[in-house]
């Protein structure tokens, strides 16, 4: 497995600080939140997406995902009338190209207002969401990238909870680019088994989010146990990036910052014993 660590740790004005930080503790990537960098991401000047693929690059990093993808974009929704949905799946494809740009590997899908279902028919929103996953996978593959669908605890949505929920999404839109994103946090809350997920699940997990409830830092609240969930990652076929998400707040954020690195490979690049972890 390979190690990142979000953007959304330290302000933007320190990014390089960040990155050479990332590059001296052994780190693999670093991922992006598009908003943190650009005040619109899709407005972003193409020679301001050059710097910033060459500043990565200076340090020899990947960028492992896009994050927070629509939160510049609070009005947009998938499930609304058809035009609504039409600029949603437009904002996503430019997103996609900029990410395509910036040689990224997936792009997360959380934001929880834009799929939100409410009272209308459920059944109606999925076939919705499978021909728009449809197409956006289809976009993804234009620029060798993979959309990612990620669960989230039903305190956030009402759409695609579960590991199990994800899987069987993934395999109705039936597309090669439109994968799964799990977050530790969420699988906590939803009292997930972990092992039995990643045994199930591990070869079509794209991307793994690590991180403890309100995006504190990886064990600071002490509710989630980071070494059950660790283990029970190693132990499966699971290959790809775990990534810190955590926001600003904290103390220093290169402190914070090296401490959760610390933290999280302790936890999960060491192996062990697996079961149920959280809340």
């Amino acid at each position: 497995m390979k190690l990142s660590v979000s953007n959304i740790a330290w302000d933007n004005a320190e990014l390089e600080d960040h990155l050479k930080l990332l590059k001296d503790l052994g780190c693999d990537g670093v991922e992006i939140a598009p908003s943190c960098i650009w005040k619109e991401p899709v407005n972003a000047a193409d020679e301001d997406v050059e710097k910033l693929k060459n500043l990565i690059s200076k340090y020899n990093l990947q960028i492992p995902a896009f994050q927070a993808l629509l939160f510049t974009r609070p009005d947009l929704y998938i499930f609304g009338d058809n035009e609504k949905r039409q600029d949603t799946v437009r904002y996503l494809k430019m997103l996609i190209g900029l990410a395509g740009r910036l040689s990224v590997r997936t792009l997360i899908y959380g934001s929880p207002s834009s799929r939100k279902v409410g009272d209308k028919p459920y059944n109606e929103c999925y076939q919705i969401a499978i021909e728009v996953f449809r197409e956006l996978a289809a976009e993804a593959e234009k620029y060798d990238t993979i959309f990612c669908i990620e669960p989230l605890e039903h305190s956030m949505s009402d759409f695609i909870n579960t590991s199990d929920e994800g899987y069987r999404l993934i395999q109705d839109v039936g597309h090669p680019n439109f994968g799964l994103h799990l977050d530790a946090r969420a699988m906590c809350e939803l009292k997930e088994n972990f092992q039995s997920v990643f045994q199930r699940y591990g070869s079509i997990i794209k991307h793994f989010h690590v991180g403890d409830p309100e995006l504190s830092p990886p064990g600071y609240t002490g509710r989630i146990d980071h070494s059950l969930i660790g283990n029970a990652l190693i132990n499966s076929n699971y290959n790809g990036y775990v990534s810190i998400e955590m926001r600003r707040g904290f103390g220093n954020s290169k402190e914070v910052v090296k401490n959760a690195v610390k933290y999280v490979r302790e936890k999960y690049f060491l192996s062990g014993d697996t079961g149920n972890a959280g809340f």
